[in-house]
């Protein structure tokens, strides 16, 4: 592995080190956390779009188990590759809601800010993301920046998902609230902004009346 982290700073013998793929996930699960670090940037040096899904997937995999001294560093570089060589920004959003759920304690704040700039620019998948977003939070286990993510996407376009019985206005609302006495004063304030947007979007006085008792 060492030899071939060498080659892989140079595009010349990329294809070289491709066909070494297997290998070098394998040396992901080494005992030596220095061969894994090697495998780790080699195997984001080698990713392309031909190999990216299955790079991304197996690193994925391997961040349920990666111990915490290389889990930041594997987080970041997934979110990289997911971001570089996605060809539909769906699964990008999903890339990073996983990445989220297995280990949210290691997601930058630039990882959050992205994810939230690429919905918002990325018109074609804002249904998604407000339904993924809410498929999250329904977990007792979802993570606070799962739950900041969800506050501001289904404040923005929850909309789209609001016509469904199982996931309409009150149920965002109830969702994102049954977190709010455990979340941090930002991710509360991400929170508030959003059942303001809630009382303004949705004529639902249940709904209105639940908002109301939280600002009281």
């Amino acid at each position: 592995v060492s030899t071939q982290s060498t080659w892989g700073s140079e595009g010349d013998a990329m294809e070289h080190v491709r066909k070494h793929q297997q290998t070098i996930l394998l040396a992901l699960k080494d005992s030596d956390i220095s061969i894994r670090r090697r495998a780790l940037d080699l195997l984001y040096c080698m990713c392309d779009r031909s190999n990216a899904g299955e790079i991304v997937g197996e690193l994925l995999e391997y961040l349920t188990v990666a111990d915490f001294a290389i889990r930041e560093e594997l987080v970041l570089k997934i979110a990289i590759l997911s971001e570089k060589f996605t060809t539909d920004f769906s699964w990008y959003v999903d890339v990073i809601l996983s990445i989220i759920a297995q280990a949210g304690d290691f997601v930058s704040d630039d990882v959050y800010h992205r994810v939230i700039q690429i919905i918002t620019n990325s018109e074609e998948i804002q249904q998604h993301a407000a339904d993924i977003v809410f498929k999250a939070i329904l977990s007792a286990a979802a993570h606070e920046v799962a739950v900041k993510v969800a506050g501001y996407v289904l404040g923005e376009f929850g909309y789209y998902i609001a016509e469904q019985p199982e996931s309409g206005p009150l149920q965002q609302f109830t969702a994102l609230h049954s977190k709010f006495s455990l979340l941090s004063n930002t991710a509360k304030a991400i929170l508030l902004n959003t059942y303001i947007k809630f009382y303004n979007m949705y004529d639902n006085q249940p709904l209105r009346e639940k908002i109301i008792k939280v600002f009281d």
